[in-house]
């Protein structure tokens, strides 16, 4: 059963992992990123192996990218976005330069 599970999840990533990275790609615009959510995805589709659906792979494994990509994106703008302090104080800086 286990070695069955490792060689099946080998054909995967043999199959899928160029398409997975292209999703990553495209959706964050960044190589290491795309590195990153491509391991991403995998290491959650393998730790879910036992009850995976063959049938449906394909689509399984590019919604889990999209979905980690997803995540990524929401993660790096939460990051991104002032504070309303840090976003008053760049308003009254800014103000400042402009009298």
């Amino acid at each position: 059963e286990e070695i069955y599970q490792n060689s099946y999840f080998e054909d995967l990533l043999t199959k899928y992992e160029k398409l997975v990275f292209s999703i990553c790609y495209r959706m964050t615009n960044n190589y290491f990123d795309a590195q990153d959510l491509t391991q991403e995805t995998f290491i959650s589709v393998y730790k879910v192996m036992e009850s995976f659906d063959e049938k449906n792979e394909k689509a399984y494994i590019t919604r889990v990218a999209t979905n980690k990509c997803l995540d990524h994106l929401k993660r790096a703008e939460r990051r991104t976005m002032p504070s309303e302090d840090e976003a008053h104080r760049l308003i009254q800086q800014r103000s400042k330069l402009w009298k």
